[in-house]
């Protein structure tokens, strides 16, 4: 029996186990008359009796066993120790997890104040997950699996994000994506196991996660209104509390111990809540895990007194800056990077379209989501900030502009411009350079790894933080000499002494 149809095989088994233990428990409370199966709309809310497994739960645990044990098997295949102990990691990430899922069928909702001590050791997980992958650098073998995983884990955070956990989830499976493709396009045909690896967690249990979601949880994790304090309940193993019984643990591994009850989890725990409990709930998650990830959360509206043209120049700012200067008009060779319509800065569909923009230094997108695509388009002597996180972002026939954005999921690309400045201050993966002149390209700790492919073009400098705060520049090479050897062209850069 080959391996994959084995590892298939105990998938299907333990699925199998998990609804053979649902019927026996229904049986046994049909023949003593005790039992009444609950409907999908109030399984999550309803009281739990001890020794019943709610319909809600036995759905997660079904879902973590058609993909989980498989994703930990083949990551064991591929032998890797990076990708072994990130998968190690991640089970052990959704059994603590599966404890607030129990946590919230038995008690009601907690107060903002005493959620960091529930979600603290699974938050503290997800970044040891997160770490993994950046503890590497691009060269390594396995980069894009690490990468793959590191961006889809945050889509585990969906227990603190409301009213809409579930298009949290599918924006970290389209990041993940962007590098389990990578992955797809490297091995496609030449070995299935690093196929088989990508529908597992990322294509396989992230997809249907939405799906469970939507179900169980559509606008936030469901408490149980009728439930007791959730402090007197006691989750004990991230997977069960102290006074239940669930068969279905038992093969489960269990995660190490949790941190002392007064562990600084990196978030006010001590505060009154807020009104509505939402802003408090959403960012837990993203406060334990924040290393250069919250440039996009917590923007507030720039005022006047706030815009860069009006404070102290004396201020300084890593931030692009464009040095006023009279623009000419004296025609040049190349005349198309002048404006020749009126102006245009509009949303049309999924796309935000910047063209036609002259001498404007205060162009600004804030309302963006991950769905939206950005189009600078001939404009001159311009400056555009993006903020929050776009997909993607294309400069076209600019000239003597700068744009700076925060985050950016797929890649920026550059064609036919002249004197650009271009500033991340997130992640971004890529960046495509074709038939431009003069490009001054700042990257932030964040978006060291990302690749720079250019072509036809001239005059480029990548500027790199260095640990004083400010940028060393680096040239990206134009020259190359080609030699011919044992009958193949061997290209290398050619460096003057």
């Amino acid at each position: 029996m080959s391996s994959d149809l084995e590892t298939a095989i105990n998938g299907l088994v333990n699925r199998l186990d998990i609804v053979t233990s649902r019927l026996e428990k229904i049986e046994k409370g049909l023949s003593s008359g005790a039992h009444h199966a609950p409907s999908s709309s109030s399984s999550s809310s309803a009281p739990v009796d001890d020794g019943e497994l709610p319909l809600s739960l036995a759905e997660w645990d079904e879902l973590v066993g058609k993909y989980i044990p498989q994703y930990v098997d083949l990551s064991n295949k591929l032998g890797d120790k990076d990708v072994i102990a990130q998968a190690k990691l991640l089970q052990e990430t959704l059994t603590l997890e599966r404890g607030i899922l129990v946590l919230a069928t038995k008690a009601k909702k907690p107060a903002d104040s005493a959620v960091g001590t529930i979600v603290g050791p699974t938050g503290q997980k997800l970044a040891a997950v997160k770490e993994i992958k950046e503890k590497q650098t691009k060269s390594h073998k396995f980069f894009n699996h690490l990468s793959a995983i590191s961006e889809g884990v945050d889509a585990l955070q969906w227990v603190v994000v409301a009213p809409k956990p579930g298009p949290h989830v599918a924006e970290a499976q389209n990041q993940a994506q962007f590098y389990s493709n990578k992955i797809l396009q490297e091995f496609k045909g030449k070995d299935q196991n690093h196929v088989d690896w990508v529908g597992t967690f990322v294509n396989g249990f992230l997809k249907d996660l939405q799906d469970y979601i939507k179900k169980y949880h559509t606008t936030g994790l469901t408490w149980n209104p009728k439930g007791v304090d959730a402090s007197s309940v006691k989750v004990e193993s991230g997977s069960a509390p102290s006074h239940a019984k669930h068969e279905e643990d038992e093969g489960a591994p269990p995660p190490p111990p949790g941190p002392a009850p007064d562990f600084d989890y990196g978030f006010e725990t001590t505060s009154a809540p807020s009104s509505t409990g939402k802003p408090a709930m959403n960012n837990l998650f993203a406060e334990i895990n924040q290393k250069g990830e919250g440039v996009s959360t917590g923007l507030k509206h720039v005022t006047k007194e706030m815009k860069t043209k009006n404070r102290d120049p004396n201020e300084k700012s890593s931030v692009v800056s464009i040095k006023e200067k009279p623009v000419t008009t004296t025609s040049t060779k190349n005349n198309n990077n002048v404006p020749s319509k009126p102006p245009k800065l509009a949303l049309e569909g999924n796309k935000w379209n910047v063209e036609y923009q002259l001498n404007d230094k205060n162009l600004v997108i804030s309302e963006t989501e991950t769905k939206h695509t950005v189009y600078f388009y001939r404009s001159k002597g311009c400056a555009l900030q993006v903020k929050g996180k776009v997909n993607a972002i294309t400069v076209d026939e600019c000239e003597k502009c700068a744009i700076v954005f925060e985050n950016c999921i797929a890649s920026v690309e550059v064609v036919n411009c002249k004197s650009l400045e271009i500033q991340v201050l997130g992640k971004v993966p890529s960046f495509a350079i074709d038939k431009t002149s003069g490009v001054q390209l700042y990257l932030s700790k964040d978006a060291l790894a990302a690749e720079i492919v250019s072509s036809k073009s001239d005059s480029m400098n990548v500027l790199i933080p260095n640990k004083d705060g400010d940028f060393d520049e680096s040239p990206i090479p134009e020259q190359y000499k080609t030699t011919v050897k044992n009958g193949k062209l061997v290209t290398e850069i050619s460096s003057h002494v």
